[in-house]
């Protein structure tokens, strides 16, 4: 598993942005491999596979041996205290009398500073799992994972307590997400697919009011989804595409049958250009679909300088290739 984050990601916060409720869960489906967990990569969750199928405890506190957040998590933690004053300590030592220990010893307390300490006792929180479909011989498994704590964004500590809870998930399944309290975990698998909708012809704020249906956009996500519709409409698209998932919205242009150009309006940093069966490529994770096995079948077009020309390049190439 990769290892522990050093700060809580700009993705997250701005999926914090989408959850209007104060309470959220740090949880996440992900899809994995029978062979992944043939190879025991979950058995520290107690999840293993055998003849009747995907076998894993309803929830589990994970081994304080996964990393420094397990371990946290079972036997709490030292807390230097430097924003207070260092207090004076003693360390008891042995010294001989008139210099030669044969002459007996006596104890002499040396004085030595250092800040006060607290103690954060362990919180022992577990991880819910769940997976919808666990029969035996698939080929791969989506299971869901969630902290079992509910945290409020407007108490104190929020921070700290998701950056640990992050963590932890990280450290257990090697990877992270977030959702609002009130998504049932069974429904986490919802977050590996989008599902796709053709937009009707209308104008630009209809398709806004559509992009973010139950949610007033700011400013700048008005402004992106804008300039985007513009740049869309610019390929000359049959239909202009919208897709949700969980609490992630797409948009997008259907240019030929096999040629789709869409991104994640809110917070995505890349155009992603899908040909043969765009729809069941859209469906997998964004994990799955930069894993190498799809490589002639998607473009990713990072926002960097120049990507609308690339853009264009790629999609004037693949409609060339199509005539």
């Amino acid at each position: 598993m990769r290892k522990n984050i050093n700060k809580i990601p700009e993705t997250i916060y701005k999926k914090l942005e989408t959850i209007t409720s104060n309470e959220i869960v740090v949880g996440c489906a992900i899809k994995f491999r029978k062979e992944d967990i043939l190879s025991g990569k979950l058995s520290g969750l107690g999840i293993k596979l055998d003849q009747n199928g995907l076998q894993f405890p309803l929830s589990v506190i994970p081994s304080k041996d996964s990393g420094k957040y397990s371990n946290i998590n079972i036997n709490g933690r030292e807390i230097v205290r430097k924003d207070l004053p260092k207090e004076i300590h003693y360390n008891s030592v042995e010294s001989p009398n008139y210099g030669d220990s044969y002459n007996g010893t006596h104890t002499v307390n040396l004085p030595y500073e250092k800040y006060p300490r607290d103690f954060q006792p362990p919180r022992e929180l577990e991880i819910l799992i769940n997976c919808k479909d666990s029969k035996p011989d698939l080929s791969s498994y989506i299971i869901a994972f969630q902290i079992q704590e509910v945290l409020d964004k407007s108490t104190k500590d929020f921070k700290e307590k998701l950056f640990e809870d992050l963590n932890l998930l990280q450290e257990n399944i090697g990877t992270f997400d977030i959702e609002a309290a009130n998504i049932p975990i069974t429904e986490y698998a919802k977050s590996l697919h989008v599902s796709w909708e053709i937009l009707p012809p209308g104008t630009l704020d209809d398709i806004i009011q559509r992009i973010f249906h139950g949610k007033t956009p700011t400013t700048q996500e008005k402004n992106t989804a804008k300039e985007r519709y513009d740049f869309f409409q610019s390929l000359k698209p049959k239909s202009l595409v919208f897709g949700q998932s969980g609490f992630r919205r797409y948009f997008g242009a259907l240019l030929e049958d096999n040629l789709v150009v869409f991104e994640n309006i809110e917070y995505g940093n890349a155009v992603y250009i899908l040909f043969d069966k765009w729809e069941e490529l859209s469906k997998l994770s964004r994990i799955d679909l930069l894993s190498g096995n799809f490589g002639t079948s998607f473009e990713r077009v990072i926002h960097n300088t120049g990507w609308k020309s690339d853009v264009r390049n790629i999609v004037a190439a693949r409609r060339k290739l199509e005539k």
